[in-house]
């Protein structure tokens, strides 16, 4: 790691008093556990701090991860907004306010004189924050919401980029991307050691591991290398129980998981030469389970352990009619971004999210079609 970026994080980080954190909308493990253990981290260095995710719910296998529950679904007051009237030559007699419809009506009486409205200012605050960190993301479109409504925040203030992939678009004022680590965990971890800041406890250590750990199915994916070995060594001496880790992401389900996984099962097919693997679900399929998307990953997690030859996995779904959801997951020299780039999906190298326009049939159809002519 270039030793100048840890000094402008650092830096960053000094003259900071409020930091945002975010993910991106469609998560991984790895993104969700690296912003708790950003935001444990600014809190041992007595910075304010808060992680927003764009319509964020809580994953069940997450909820042993200290101060998840925190986490706010949507970012609120990010500024103050001041309506200001000169009224030193009028006085006022009488103020009173409603609301009709979408409108604040303020109802004013002066003493004397007249009202104009060169007697009105609006003014606002400045942000809220005054830093971002921002992990696991390719673009800020990933971002959802919390961009589209929020433009101006990501361009007006300094924001830290840290990711493992290499399609991130290096959107950040200081770009933090190593495609040689495991997870945006691993590279958290370097950083904070790099800072020699001795504040590694460990909650920071149960987060960073659970990154490494689901960014690297339990340390079984290609891209592990011996130092990814050392830091997760590092981390449990540390204090992080990987046994606990373990039986939290991949050994406990709940019943409507695994009520999913049984119709994802009575629709699975395959394409042993392209080494490719699919399943679908319908929005009755959620009903009749007591399932939601939420429940999804687990769902894909199991068709990966049961799966071991295959290189690609797709998992269509429908919360609505005419509106597919596809999960792709790729491994070994497949990439799951390049292979869905034309459909404008985000994730990285191991999963990707997009949506079609299409029936659950057509969406099928189309995707694997384009799967096996890329492959």
């Amino acid at each position: 790691m270039a030793k100048k970026t840890p000094n402008q994080i650092k830096q960053l980080i000094d003259n900071s008093k409020r930091i945002l954190i975010t993910t991106s909308k469609q998560f991984s493990g790895d993104g969700l556990a690296s912003c708790i253990a950003l935001s444990q981290f600014f809190k041992k260095l007595n910075k304010n701090c808060g992680i927003v995710i764009d319509s964020f719910e809580l994953p069940q296998e997450y909820k042993f991860l200290s101060e998840i529950e925190q986490i706010k679904p949507e970012v609120k007051k990010l500024k103050k907004y001041l309506i200001n009237l000169d009224i030193s030559q009028t006085g006022i007699e009488e103020l009173a306010y409603d609301i009709q419809g979408d409108n604040l009506r303020i109802h004013l009486s002066p003493q004397r004189g007249v009202l104009t409205p060169d007697d009105l200012k609006f003014q606002t605050s400045e942000f809220s924050f005054d830093l971002i960190f921002i992990v696991n993301t390719p673009d800020l479109e990933s971002l959802g919401s919390l961009y589209d409504h929020h433009r101006d925040l990501f361009y007006q203030i300094p924001v830290v980029n840290i990711d493992n992939s290499a399609s991130n678009d290096n959107y950040g004022h200081v770009n933090l991307v190593d495609i040689t680590a495991t997870s945006s965990a691993e590279i958290i971890y370097r950083l904070i050691k790099d800072l020699e800041l001795e504040v590694l406890d460990s909650k920071i250590a149960d987060c960073l591991l659970t990154g490494m750990i689901v960014a690297t199915r339990s340390f079984k994916t290609e891209n592990v290398t011996p130092e990814s070995l050392t830091i997760a060594s590092e981390l449990i001496n540390l204090g992080a129980n990987r046994q606990e880790i373990v039986t939290r992401l991949f050994q406990t389900k709940t019943i409507s998981t695994l009520k999913l996984w049984g119709k994802v099962l009575t629709r699975l097919q395959s394409d042993q030469t392209k080494k490719i693997i699919w399943s679908k679900l319908d929005p009755h399929d959620f009903t009749e389970t007591g399932a939601s998307p939420k429940n999804l990953h687990g769902v894909v997690d199991e068709l990966i352990s049961a799966s071991p030859l295959a290189e690609v996995i797709a998992l269509f779904y429908q919360t609505e009619p005419q509106t597919t959801q596809v999960i792709l997951y790729a491994q070994r020299s497949k990439n799951a971004l390049m292979l869905s780039r034309k459909y404008l999906s985000s994730g990285d190298k191991n999963y990707a999210h997009f949506n079609l326009d299409k029936s659950l049939d057509e969406a099928e159809a189309e995707i694997i079609g384009h799967l096996k002519s890329q492959i």
